[in-house]
């Protein structure tokens, strides 16, 4: 099954500067989307005032934004300019474009885009995802990944549990060992370095 990307709507921005505590402005960011009910794919900016976010909290408003269906517009600062300066995983190439899958894969689809794909969900085995830039899965994946469709070296896959029958990005494709006994628990993200598909602890 080929599923089409769906366009991305742009909400107003929300006002987290008010809260003190990281803790709360967290608490508050996932109250106020779930009073919006904004549509899946819509772009949200926050306002931060004075407040400047280590990269860590930047990422754990990112999870609760995409837990949402939403995505990270900008970070605004109290001067009204922009003060985002690292996306969700390091050295991640930024396309337009997202697709947003908010269940599991099964085994026998296929879901493909020309940006980049995010799944709240499984990849079981046998399902297969394609994107012309990055694959983030929260949940495990267990099929097929090929990110980087269409070139782009720099694109990553990334999940909380990466059991992949098999990887690729660009031209580059990697599996995993035959009876392989995984043990890692933490999430990972697969790119390329030197030429070849490694797999990294992804610090979050």
């Amino acid at each position: 099954m080929l599923t089409a990307a769906k366009e991305m709507f742009v909400q107003d921005t929300i006002d987290l500067s008010p809260y003190q505590r990281f803790s709360d402005m967290k608490h508050g960011l996932d109250q106020q989307l779930t009073l919006l009910k904004c549509p899946h794919g819509t772009q949200i900016a926050l306002a931060m005032g004075k407040r400047r976010l280590t990269n860590r909290e930047l990422k754990e408003l990112e999870l609760v934004m995409l837990s949402h269906g939403v995505y990270l517009k900008d970070i605004v600062g109290d001067d009204g300019e922009s003060a985002r300066d690292k996306p969700l995983i390091d050295n991640m190439p930024h396309y337009q474009e997202t697709m947003l899958l908010c269940k599991n894969v099964r085994s026998g689809q296929k879901l493909a885009s020309s940006g980049n794909i995010v799944i709240l969900g499984d990849v079981n085995p046998g399902a297969e995802i394609v994107a012309g830039g990055n694959i983030v899965v929260m949940g495990c994946l267990r099929g097929m990944a090929h990110a980087g469709a269409l070139g782009d070296q720099s694109a990553v896959i990334s999940a909380y549990r990466l059991r992949p029958t098999q990887l690729r990005i660009a031209d580059h494709i990697t599996r995993p060992p035959d009876n392989e006994v995984v043990s890692v628990k933490n999430p990972e993200v697969a790119r390329i370095r030197d030429d070849k598909v490694v797999i990294e602890k992804l610090k979050i």
